[in-house]
């Protein structure tokens, strides 16, 4: 490997083949020769090979820390960035001073993040007590963004992640996302809420303890709502929040989700957010909180989710497709009117359980499921020990499961949007309703969550075995599957 030429030219060569170079050389022991072309043209590209090694150099820089350290006074700002990226990452907490004096002696304000976050990997108490007291210095919105990303993201890595602690006024709204909004305004109003429906939301207020809303099942997320404000008037909006969404939850490690825009919007929209607020610290990696932004055209919608759900924490594994959990307990509310509490309940696409074990918060006699994967049925009996229920779970054919009948079947049926195809759904939904009406009792119940509504309600109509008592749509993430409710005629 010709190391002068891997140098000159690494700014241009790309990433895959930096990569297998850099392996190579630290592999070899060519760190030294890579430092040696660190003099005129070739300095700045030097260092920066010798900064990506990360802290595989650590060795080498240590035993050449005296040269590295020249590199923090030299006259190109770019080669002090290097010089300060190299040491934080390999030898920050050993030459924290140095870092220190350098950055508060630069002058240059695009070099100030790579101090920072260089400052920030001493990880110790002097570390966070400068960045803590540090005050922004650049004044041109581009630099001023950067160094603000920088020192949040260094601030973070002193922060642990921890639970918020929600405190809401009675004033405060509570947006709930619900999968099917008639069926989560119906169980806000039997707990003797007064919500509306705003959309595919529901809209509650009036809680003097935000944890109440934690009793109801039928929705996804719970958030409070923060406001809406215009695309180009977001950062202020937010930034004069920053106290209300400190009070509410006592943290300040956010992630900040922005929804319904093309990705390079998106990330507009987070970095100048991200530069506006100034008490609240960026930490995608380990946040406490989110703040999510609904766009619709240049209006948007403002939400906090304090991410202190824990309604189906007995959800510990969950396979590819699993249904969402608020989803199921969604589907179980809808078709609860119909439910015998001495059922024997059969999920016969169990997966990881989910359905049954939201169907298990009513009364029955026996949960039983049944799937052909077997790293489902894994998953399903690991949740079991978490869970208020313990069902049977089988590992088998749902369309060989046919020894036992049962007074009630619900599942979440495959859809050839997420799992297969819409052929082989065809083949495998026409083979279970020829076993369907044979494997329940008489007047038996039947609940069948699926995407493939045509071919549900043609077998259904085909079957000739089923009336159907209620029909509905469903929201699952950008999908609107529909759950069919079905009564076994009698004969």
């Amino acid at each position: 490997m010709n190391i002068q030429n891997f140098v000159e030219n690494y700014h241009i060569l790309p990433a895959a083949e930096r990569k297998e170079g850099l392996s190579c050389i630290i592999k070899e022991g060519k760190l030294q020769t890579v430092y040696n072309q660190a003099k005129g043209a070739n300095t700045r590209a030097a260092l920066r090979v010798i900064a990506d090694a990360d802290g595989r150099a650590a060795d080498f820089v240590r035993a050449n820390i005296d040269g590295i350290l020249k590199f923090l006074r030299t006259g190109d700002a770019k080669v002090r960035m290097h010089a300060a990226q190299i040491i934080g990452n390999t030898c920050a907490g050993e030459y924290l001073d140095e870092l220190i004096d350098a950055i508060m002696h630069e002058q240059t304000m695009f070099a100030l993040p790579s101090y920072l976050l260089a400052i920030g990997r001493a990880k110790n108490d002097r570390a966070k007590h400068f960045l803590d007291s540090y005050q922004l210095r650049s004044d041109l919105d581009k630099h001023r963004e950067e160094e603000k990303a920088a020192l949040d993201k260094a601030l973070a890595g002193f922060i642990m992640r921890k639970k918020a602690r929600v405190r809401i006024l009675p004033t405060d709204i509570v947006m709930l996302a619900s999968p099917n909004p008639n069926v989560t305004y119906a169980q806000c109003t039997d707990a003797g809420l007064k919500p509306k429906k705003l959309g595919r939301y529901i809209a509650v207020s009036g809680l003097n303890d935000f944890y109440d809303i934690y009793q109801l099942r039928t929705y996804t997320d719970a958030y409070i709502y923060l406001g809406s404000a215009s695309m180009a008037d977001l950062p202020s909006f937010l930034a004069q929040r920053e106290r209300a969404v400190i009070q509410r939850t006592g943290v300040t490690g956010y992630r900040l989700e922005v929804r319904s825009v093309t990705h390079e919007v998106r990330l507009d929209i987070i970095k100048k957010c991200v530069a506006a607020m100034k008490e609240l610290i960026n930490t995608p990696s380990s946040y406490s909180i989110e703040i999510m932004i609904e766009m619709d055209g240049d209006k948007a919608q403002v939400f906090l989710n304090p991410l202190t759900d824990e309604r189906f924490a007995y959800r510990k594994k969950a396979i590819p497709a699993s249904i969402n959990p608020g989803v199921a307990a969604s589907v179980c509310a809808y078709a609860s009117e119909f439910f015998n509490p001495d059922a024997r309940v059969l999920d016969n696409f169990c997966g990881s359980g989910t359905m049954l074990y939201e169907r298990g918060f009513y009364p029955h006699h026996s949960l039983t499921g049944a799937d052909i994967n077997m790293t489902a049925v894994e998953a399903a009996k690991e949740n079991s020990r978490y869970a208020h229920v313990h069902p049977q779970f089988h590992y088998i054919d749902c369309l060989k499961f046919t020894a036992k009948k049962y007074d009630e079947i619900i599942v979440n049926m495959p859809f050839g949007l997420r799992v297969g195809s819409h052929s082989k759904n065809e083949r495998l939904y026409k083979a279970y309703f020829r076993i369907l009406p044979g494997i329940l009792t008489d007047e038996g119940l039947a609940v069948l969550y699926t995407h493939e509504k045509q071919l549900t309600e043609q077998l259904i109509r085909a079957c000739g075995s089923f009336d159907v008592l209620k029909r509905a749509t469903f929201d699952a993430g950008g999908l609107y599957p529909a759950v069919y409710v079905l009564r076994k005629t009698a004969k």
